[in-house]
């Protein structure tokens, strides 16, 4: 039961237009009386978001590793007599790459409910041990390639999970000033684990020589860094949220807060954080005791299926563009398109994509985000278009394949840029809090899914048609365009009553469906 006091605030809060008077304590904790030093809680925060390069760590590498002769020579199904060599049909290889997400989606439906129930530093830890279980069944006693697929969809549990448990971890326990800011540092360490596990298999395969196991090293390597994290977040306090909410421990959540914000616990801005969290559970208790149907994140009001529908199809779309086309298979394709060294190819890439990273950060919220994901979807359908046509008509020709090389580096850009990030920007704002969590999950289930699905068929597909494959994911993106333009809302700087009205409900209505969200 909380202090009639507060009660009664929170009330007023409840019945107020704006939603927005005391509970904001963002914008009326600017009066403190110490310096405060964001240099220890920025260091978490990155702590913590290194869950993200294990993510990248696994997209940066595979693509390499299936391509190394070593590991075909030890898996692969089919000997080929002219290359003297073992090699895997097409399925396989899209199988090997593509059953990761598979796991991916499994844990981040359900694995990271542990994150609810233990708490987020447990959950990110349980997720961590189960990679870590995941790279072993991958490289202990390795006799077929059944045991190796099940390594990697127990690899893809763990990385689901935590894909989920990361960036909920930081949203909630960042300095509240950058708290956008550490947010996306775990897009970044995914895009630094790409160019560093490209980097890596470049290495091996140029330095390891006569050696049948060098494919273990980049594995071995994502056992390193998860025992890294692990060993991490012993220094890493318990979201100050979930202690206030889940726990009710009113005095491990200030300590927890006052560590991650630079304060004392009895600072001011601690004193309006409880008072938050405070006001947060009681409106928490007013849902729960309402009567809620367990499908209404399908058929709820407002137009919350249509809504599901926009980001069901939204995350498809980000897979749709091709971008792990060049990420799982780049090796393969510049070898096919005639370079020598086509691990040096994935290191350009990888480096074009992390850098631009950053510059989606800006472009999300200078453009806003149903502009910036229409840019990014007539670029990438140009680029497309033009490196299927290179690739299809012209792979002859002196320096093609540079020339392939710098327009998918283009292509990157825009990606990088707009549907990265932008993306799961707009999908985390898209609903209301009490549909919020199965809704994010439906869509980023169908992320790992239409990876999946891609990943598996791309090998058989450009078996028969090669670079005309491109043509395909030029298609999707030219229908993408289409679909941003009439179906994607424009979300920022949009409280979440407001976007309930944007799919036509009511002042009224708005206000008693969504609750005080506004804050």
């Amino acid at each position: 039961m909380m202090p009639s006091t507060i009660q009664e605030d929170v009330e007023s809060i409840l019945s107020s237009s704006s939603g927005k008077r005391e509970i904001n304590f963002v914008e009326t904790s600017n009066v403190v009386h110490k310096k405060i030093s964001l240099k220890l809680p920025i260091f978490l925060c990155l702590l913590i978001s290194f869950g993200g390069f294990i993510f990248g760590w696994d997209v940066g590498t595979i693509g390499g590793i299936v391509n190394m002769k070593e590991f075909k020579n030890h898996f692969g199904t089919r000997y080929n007599s002219e290359l003297n060599i073992n090699e895997f049909p097409n399925l396989l290889t899209g199988l090997i790459i593509g059953i990761f997400n598979i796991g991916c989606a499994v844990g981040g439906i359900f694995l990271a409910k542990v994150g609810d129930n233990l708490g987020r530093k447990l959950g990110i830890a349980l997720a961590l041990i189960i990679y870590i279980i995941g790279v072993l069944v991958q490289v202990v006693k390795d006799n077929s390639w059944y045991q190796f697929v099940a390594g990697r969809t127990v690899c893809g549990l763990g990385v689901g999970a935590n894909a989920v448990l990361v960036p909920m971890f930081i949203s909630e326990s960042a300095p509240i000033g950058i708290r956008g800011s550490m947010v996306v540092l775990f897009q970044v360490m995914v895009t630094f684990g790409i160019l560093v596990g490209n980097i890596t298999n470049y290495l091996c395969v140029r330095m390891i020589k006569d050696s049948d196991n060098i494919w273990k090293m980049p594995l071995g390597l994502g056992f390193i860094w998860a025992v890294l994290l692990l060993v991490g977040l012993i220094f890493v306090p318990e979201s100050a949220e979930y202690l206030m909410i889940k726990k009710m421990n009113e005095h491990k959540a200030r300590d927890s807060f006052a560590k991650m914000n630079g304060v004392e616990p009895n600072d001011n801005t601690a004193d309006k954080f409880v008072q938050s969290m405070q006001a947060k559970l009681f409106v928490n208790t007013q849902e729960t005791s309402q009567s809620r149907k367990w499908h209404e994140f399908a058929t709820g009001r407002p137009k919350l299926g249509l809504r599901l529908s926009v980001g069901i199809l939204l995350m498809a779309f980000q897979q749709l563009t091709g971008i792990n086309y060049f990420f799982y298979y780049g090796t393969a394709l510049f070898e096919n398109a005639g370079m020598n060294n086509p691990y040096s190819a994935a290191i350009i890439l990888s480096t074009v994509n992390f850098v631009a990273t950053f510059a989606g950060i800006y472009l999300v919220e200078s453009w806003g985000r149903k502009l910036s994901l229409l840019f990014g979807s007539v670029g990438m359908f140009l680029c497309m278009a033009t490196y299927a046509s290179i690739g299809s008509f012209a792979l002859d020709k002196n320096g093609t394949v540079w020339g392939m090389i710098a327009v998918t580096c283009v292509y990157i850009i825009f990606f990088a840029t707009t549907s990265g990030p932008v993306t799961f920007v707009i999908v985390s704002e898209l609903f209301p809090i009490r549909t919020r969590a199965i809704s994010i999950a439906i869509c980023s289930a169908t992320n790992w899914i239409t990876n999946f699905f891609i990943s598996l068929l791309i090998p058989i597909i450009s078996a028969k048609i090669n670079f005309f494959l491109g043509y395909i994911f030029a298609l999707f993106l030219f229908i993408s365009i289409f679909f941003i333009m009439f179906l994607v809302p424009e979300t920022q700087g949009k409280s979440y009553n407001q976007i309930d009205s944007m799919y036509g409900a009511s002042d009224s209505e708005s206000t008693n469906v969504s609750g005080s969200e506004d804050y």
